[in-house]
């Protein structure tokens, strides 16, 4: 039984080997075959075209065409970034506006409030004494 699976195996091998091989062969023939250039030149050519006439009926239309969207696509990208940032920026702004409330707050709440003007004892006036006048 393991003689017939080794066959098996074996046989497979070489057709694998084989068909690697004719498919190498086809590949450089192609290769170096002009008329195979010349027919993916003419394909590439042709699809180049129906793009073109493409784009023109669909302007035509006045619809978008594939490369119209794509480009849109990545403009509202690129805006949909910038936006991202100037509202991360305007976060951090608030942010920094309500810690500077705060700080002046705590400021505020810290000071003792004034309700009499200070006077030293130096600058008092000197009541002269007083006289009886009886």
């Amino acid at each position: 039984m393991g003689s017939m699976s080794e066959d098996r195996d074996g046989i497979r091998d070489r057709v694998q080997s084989k068909g690697e091989k004719a498919a190498a062969d086809i590949a450089q023939a192609l290769i170096s075959s002009p008329a195979f250039g010349q027919a993916v030149s003419a394909a590439v050519a042709a699809r180049d075209r129906a793009n073109d006439a493409q784009r023109a009926a669909m302007g035509a239309l006045n619809l978008s065409s594939q490369d119209s969207a794509e480009r849109l696509e990545r403009r509202v990208r690129v805006l949909s970034d910038r936006l991202e940032e100037s509202e991360d920026r305007l976060d951090s702004a608030l942010d920094q506006v309500r810690d500077l409330k705060k700080t002046v707050k705590d400021l505020e709440a810290s000071q003792q409030p004034v309700s009499a003007p200070l006077v030293s004892s130096t600058t008092k006036k000197r009541r002269a004494p007083k006289r009886d006048t009886k």
